[in-house]
């Protein structure tokens, strides 16, 4: 089974110098830099570092994914991105499973027995993400019967097969992408797991998430997909 690492990329200038040096390359069949419009060096750094890089037409964390998966034709398809939430350790992980070929999405989780959350700052900051995704993860479980700890982590890995039977569509709304992955995943009865990780401290950067908006925007996608979403 072949794997592409598709890196998803805004404004990530430091943690494409700090992070990206830590992947290892040798692990999966390919790696693709996928931008949303860097302003910041982190094109010219990736190209530098002599990856292969896409640039967005149109920016959203899920049209770029899916600019990634139209360009590449392997087996297994990893989301990632390099700001230092989300640690190199997971990749080979989701190639040892792309391996043995068993299912069709892995998602990290950030709530395992020993997960670290190092990224939300303060106890407001940690009180929001934790029970933020705690709630939408409990969601997502009661409407498509599923058993998650985490399904909202940008942390995963789906196979090509999988990805065409949900019909994937994003239009640029923040995070729907990966609710709507999880929900159609869990809908159609595909094998849908956890791993356990950590999510570290951000590296550079601003970190995108608005609770209110996010908040928002996720119960919608959760709705829409269990209401109107058919296969």
């Amino acid at each position: 089974m072949s794997v592409v690492l598709l890196v998803l990329a805004l404004n990530e200038i430091d943690g494409m110098k700090k992070i990206m040096p830590k992947v290892d390359r040798e692990c999966v069949d390919r790696v693709i830099v996928v931008d949303g419009g860097s302003t910041d060096g982190t094109i010219e750094e990736a190209r530098k570092m002599g990856l292969e890089v896409l640039v967005q037409k149109k920016k959203g964390h899920g049209i770029g994914f899916q600019m990634g998966v139209d360009a590449s034709k392997e087996d297994y398809i990893i989301m990632w991105g390099p700001d230092g939430n989300f640690e190199p350790e997971e990749i080979p992980k989701y190639a040892k499973l792309a391996k043995e070929g068993y299912y069709d999405q892995v998602i990290v989780t950030r709530f395992g027995k020993n997960s670290i959350n190092e990224d939300a700052v303060g106890i407001k900051g940690k009180l929001i993400d934790y029970f933020g995704n705690k709630m939408f993860t409990f969601l997502t479980n009661i409407f498509f019967g599923g058993n998650l700890t985490d399904s909202l982590n940008g942390s995963r890995m789906i196979s090509r097969k999988a990805f065409i039977e949900i019909n994937f569509f994003d239009e640029g709304n923040n995070f729907a992408d990966v609710t709507q992955m999880t929900a159609r995943s869990m809908k159609i009865k595909q094998k849908i797991c956890n791993i356990d990780g950590n999510e570290g401290v951000r590296v550079g950067g601003v970190r995108k998430m608005r609770p209110l908006h996010v908040g928002a925007t996720l119960s919608w996608e959760i709705i829409k997909n269990f209401i109107f979403w058919k296969v």
